[in-house]
């Protein structure tokens, strides 16, 4: 993980509080939830992912960071199943 500074810090610690955006289930990483993250991150530059337990065995942290790099994003925060990524561009308005 990256040491964050200033807003990326305020979007971490806002996104660790509340409940996840995205539930990753049984059907894995698809377009659609790609899709979906690429959304949220775009419109709120943070995004708190969770991997529900039948996902568990088809997902792992490598595919989550993997997915931020191709999403220009930072895994700023992982604990246990969930993790919050932070958009690198500005917000879009």
């Amino acid at each position: 993980m990256v040491k964050l500074r200033g807003l990326a810090e305020e979007l971490r610690k806002k996104k660790v509080a509340g409940k996840a955006d995205v539930r990753i289930g049984k059907a894995g990483l698809h377009e659609g939830i790609i899709k979906e993250i690429e959304r949220r991150l775009k419109e709120h530059r943070a995004v708190k992912i969770k991997l529900l337990r039948s996902s568990r065995d088809k997902v792992t942290d490598k595919d989550i960071i993997e997915l931020a790099k191709r999403l220009n994003a930072i895994v700023a925060d992982i604990r246990g199943y969930t993790y919050v990524l932070i958009s690198r561009e500005p917000k879009s308005e």
